[in-house]
């Protein structure tokens, strides 16, 4: 017997932009980092960007600097150690925190964590091969 895949992208009856601001969240990793064009090109579209990573090195100042935007407009939320086994919940519970409008990442399993609270996620990656 098969096992049925769990699906990537969950419908919503309406929209829940209008409960939202106007915020962008982004990973960095394999995501931001790997399309900064057109992250940077997406995020003038936005008040404020939030990066939501597991990378602890990542500084405010080179975000600002790698997307044009002013520190007041940017803000990181680095992944506690302690949640590391949870990145997708903890992911998905801040940009239901912050409002956010979309939320681009990586990993599946934090698209389908955003879905799960309602926050619009969307999957970027060009390695097919973790959907398997």
């Amino acid at each position: 017997m098969r096992k049925q895949k769990q699906p990537m992208y969950k419908e919503y009856d309406e929209t829940i932009i209008n409960k939202n601001l106007n915020i962008l969240a982004l990973d960095w990793d394999e995501t931001t980092s790997d399309y900064p064009l057109a992250f940077k090109e997406l995020a003038k579209r936005f008040e404020r960007v939030i990066i939501v990573t597991v990378n602890d090195e990542l500084t405010l100042d080179y975000v600002c600097e790698y997307l044009k935007r002013t520190p007041q407009e940017v803000q990181i939320f680095c992944c506690p150690n302690d949640n590391l086994e949870k990145v997708a919940e903890w992911k998905a519970q801040i940009c239901s925190n912050e409002r956010v409008a979309i939320m681009f990442d990586d990993n599946p399993n934090v698209v389908r964590a955003c879905h799960n609270l309602g926050v619009n996620a969307i999957y970027v990656n060009e390695r097919t091969w973790k959907f398997q």
